[in-house]
């Protein structure tokens, strides 16, 4: 009983903290939306904009890690990148 009392602990202490940052930098303070459709609509959209910002900066991190290691391959085999006609 113990040991279920505290893993539900950590998975609840794991997720308080995105659901204080859905609250302060997703507008889930106040709803603008009516009713009980809305309150669902909204969080469903904060949630989607939390993933996509999540999901857009990982990949832009490893699009940079690529960028950057295609770069050192390039200059330490001293070779050029086609540009194309001058």
């Amino acid at each position: 009983m113990m040991m279920l009392a505290r893993k539900r602990f950590r998975r609840r202490a794991a997720i308080e903290p995105i659901i204080g940052h859905l609250k302060s930098n997703y507008r889930l303070k106040r709803n603008f939306l009516k009713g009980f459709m809305g309150d669902q609509i909204n969080l469903l959209m904060a949630a989607a904009a939390f993933n996509f910002k999540k999901w857009m900066r990982d990949d832009f991190l490893c699009l940079d890690k690529i960028i950057t290691m295609t770069h050192a391959l390039i200059n330490n085999q001293g070779m050029a990148l086609y540009v194309g006609p001058k």
